[in-house]
């Protein structure tokens, strides 16, 4: 949990680079799935068509929530807790695992289509979000629990 008078975690730089870097990646799969689709397994185009999906839900929820924390950062009378919520270790995890799977298919496709690069360039936009989503976890403090 962040020390008294830190920002929360979902109003940090990160986690809007996350989010937008996410639809980002979300867009890119979905382009690329729709040109290149008829030259690679007709199950994975379907497969990297519905995790872009997840992944520009979870790119645009993870927006909505950045914007919620910057919101009630200037709300005297905050509604929602700002620290230690159950979906901050979640965040991460999702972000991680999705910008993981899609990176993993990006180069599975760049294998079999025939735009091999815009594919490796996909993947590396994934990286680099699945790169941010790790860098948006939870740190614990010592001696604080499990």
């Amino acid at each position: 949990m962040p020390a008294l008078g830190d920002p929360p975690n979902y109003s940090t730089p990160r986690t809007l680079g996350l989010a937008l870097v996410s639809v980002l990646g979300a867009l890119a799969h979905f382009t690329l799935g729709a040109l290149d689709y008829e030259h690679v397994s007709r199950y994975l185009g379907l497969a990297v068509m519905l995790l872009a999906g997840l992944l520009l839900v979870f790119g645009i929820l993870t927006l909505i929530r950045y914007a919620e924390a910057i919101t009630s950062m200037h709300d005297p009378h905050a509604r929602t807790p700002m620290y230690n919520t159950p979906h901050e270790g979640l965040t991460y995890r999702v972000g991680v695992g999705l910008n993981g799977l899609a990176a993993a298919s990006a180069l599975a496709w760049a294998v079999g289509g025939e735009l091999p690069l815009w594919h490796l360039a996909a993947a590396l936009v994934n990286v680099y979000a699945a790169y941010l989503a790790w860098q948006t976890r939870p740190v614990r403090e010592k001696g604080e629990g499990a």
